[in-house]
């Protein structure tokens, strides 16, 4: 089960989060679940493989959004540089960039079931 101390552990601050949900908790924390669940999580390694940048572009910009409205810093900041990445079409280790978002969301949503 996610709390704002598992929260917490994984160096995440959920005050924001909370404060975009209208301090409901449950409200908060249905959403964080439904973002975790979001289908780019999904989709992106495959695209990154393949480095098809708009397909990675896309997918890395909406992840953005999601754990930005979220809250979830720790990996709000790899997908923004990789957003910038592809959206400049520039080379670089986008599964290396992405790995510690996909550790984190595989460990957050196994405790949000």
């Amino acid at each position: 089960m996610i709390t704002f101390e598992t929260l917490k552990e994984f160096g995440i601050d959920p005050k924001d989060g909370l404060a975009r949900c209208m301090n409901k908790e449950e409200f908060y924390f249905k959403m964080l679940k439904m973002g975790l669940s979001n289908e780019y999580f999904d989709t992106i390694e495959s695209v990154l493989e393949a480095k098809d940048t708009k397909a990675g572009f896309e997918a890395a910009h909406a992840l953005k959004g999601v754990v930005g409205n979220l809250a979830l810093m720790p990996m709000y900041k790899p997908l923004a540089e990789l957003t910038e990445l592809l959206r400049k079409n520039q080379d670089g280790d986008y599964l290396a960039i992405y790995k510690p978002v996909k550790e984190m969301r595989d460990k957050l949503l196994a405790l949000a079931d």
